[in-house]
């Protein structure tokens, strides 16, 4: 097995749609990129549905479950034995990465333990925030799935330990549901099944240290996201002095709560304000009905981009980024793509640290009343926006993709380093 960390084989494994899904698959061929360009030799494992394979990278479309016309976060890739050991014999990898809990968490595992390296997880998800805004498909995936999944891995991988019933003692990570410390056992069992875990949030790394009782203390690692180099290369086109221009750019799911942002748009009640709204999603049809009752100023629907030049463009040419996801995101990757066009921003969540403060940001309470007064504030006050956006740009050095690759490099050392250490002694 390869060790040096200049020549590392790396195998990624994703369920979701490449590279259109949004922040995990934007995430995720920025990592391709960055670890290619520095010298590594990389492999996609991806669905084939709707796969746009990425250049002077390997890459394999691998067959999936799901229903035909779902959302690629009901996609999962078939973690068969059967294509395990043909990954294992096709690919020599040095460690393997997985993106998602679903079926590329159990065939990366798989992989791993046929070819005897390191598996790397990324906790991209904050499934217990889901609790606020889908109460009930939340609750029956913790009950099922979420439970299940972490005590199917560690037999997948021959690997990690139970989780005891811990009293949590850190009431942020229990408030969203009763169900909420289940939902970090069961996060901290997936996590024992690995060689090491990461997250964008250190709060969601934090957690599930806490829901091991420390066992998982040191394997855990905070690498945020990187943004394109499309965002940082983007400039203001749009002339200034017409009507102030509130953007909000992700999916259109009920956890991102864009309707709140159409609520609070309307709250404004200003005649030159315009509200873009990039992205679908099943709130979609909702949010428009409740567009079309907005009072004064104008909401336009812009639909779904797929390329990160026109999604960058789109936010350079804004006035104030909005985002009011509440206790769901673990980084929010617009947000620092955002910030690296110099963008002003206005979000709701004091959790979200990356690409955000006090100087280039506006933190409201969540409701839909702060965030109007939020908006309020800021279109009224041409000089602040100006100000906003020069510390939005002096943020981009702290952004940048290759601090995102040279850390994933260390978790990559750092995890085959262990093993070997542990397969000597």
């Amino acid at each position: 097995m390869t060790t040096s960390a200049a020549s590392l084989q790396v195998g990624i494994f994703t369920d979701d749609f490449y590279p259109e899904s949004g922040g995990v698959a934007r995430s995720v061929q920025l990592q391709l990129e960055q670890l290619r360009a520095a010298g590594h030799r990389v492999t996609l494992f991806a669905p084939r549905v709707r796969l746009t394979p990425p250049p002077d990278s390997a890459w394999e479309g691998l067959p999936v479950w799901r229903v035909p016309g779902t959302p690629s976060y009901l996609c999962s890739l078939q973690s068969t034995p059967a294509l395990a050991r043909r990954i294992a014999a096709d690919h020599r990898l040095d460690v393997v990465h997985s993106q998602n809990e679903r079926g590329s968490v159990f065939l990366a595992s798989e992989v791993a333990r046929l070819q005897g390296v390191p598996h790397v997880h990324t906790f991209h998800s904050n499934y217990v925030g889901t609790h606020r805004t889908t109460p009930l498909a939340s609750s029956l995936n913790s009950l099922t799935y979420l439970d299940w999944s972490g005590r199917w891995l560690r037999r997948v991988a021959g690997t990690g330990r139970d989780v005891p019933d811990l009293l949590l003692d850190d009431p942020e990570l229990t408030a969203d549901s009763r169900l909420a410390a289940r939902d970090w056992r069961s996060l901290a069992r997936l996590a024992s099944a690995v060689d090491a875990f990461t997250s964008p949030a250190a709060f969601l790394v934090d957690a599930i240290t806490a829901a091991s009782g420390g066992a998982l203390a040191g394997r855990g690692h905070v690498v945020a996201s990187g943004v394109a180099d499309a965002f940082v290369r983007a400039r203001r086109r749009r002339p200034r002095g017409g009507p102030i221009r509130f953007l909000s750019c992700g999916r259109l799911g009920p956890e991102k709560r864009v309707d709140t942002i159409v609520e609070a748009f309307d709250r404004l009640g200003r005649d030159d304000a315009e509200l873009h709204i990039v992205g679908t999603g099943s709130s979609e049809a909702g949010l428009r009905q409740a567009a079309a009752r907005v009072r004064h100023g104008a909401v336009r629907f812009l639909g779904h981009f797929d390329d990160a030049d026109l999604i960058a463009q789109e936010i350079a040419d804004a006035d104030v980024f909005v985002l009011a996801s509440y206790r769901f995101d673990t980084q929010g990757l617009v947000l620092a793509e955002a910030a690296a066009t110099g963008t002003p921003i206005l979000y709701c969540d004091d959790r979200l640290t990356v690409g955000v403060g006090p100087d280039n940001a506006l933190l409201t309470a969540p409701d839909a009343a702060s965030l109007a007064a939020g908006m309020a504030e800021l279109a009224s006050d041409p000089a602040r926006l100006a100000a906003m956006s020069a510390a939005s740009g002096a943020l981009v050095g702290s952004l940048t993709a290759t601090a995102m690759r040279d850390a994933y490099v260390a978790v990559y050392a750092e995890a085959i380093r262990t093993r070997a250490e542990a397969s000597v002694a």
